[in-house]
């Protein structure tokens, strides 16, 4: 699928493609909208990492 194609499919506009692209953020309407276009779960199309920055955010000292 062309991302023409996905355009039309989801009824999204060329900038969410584009953020979601460039790893920004997107609001979850786009994504469910993208999901449908695809037929697809969220998690096949995005996925959560968790980065250790080694900041305690723990109050016990």
């Amino acid at each position: 699928m062309k991302k023409k194609d996905l355009i039309e499919a989801a009824g999204i506009s060329q900038s969410s493609l584009s953020k979601m692209g460039r790893n920004e953020n997107v609001h979850t309407d786009i994504l469910v909208k993208v999901c449908k276009a695809l037929n697809c779960d969220i998690g096949d199309i995005m996925e959560i990492i968790i980065k250790d920055d080694g900041v305690n955010t723990n109050d016990d000292k």
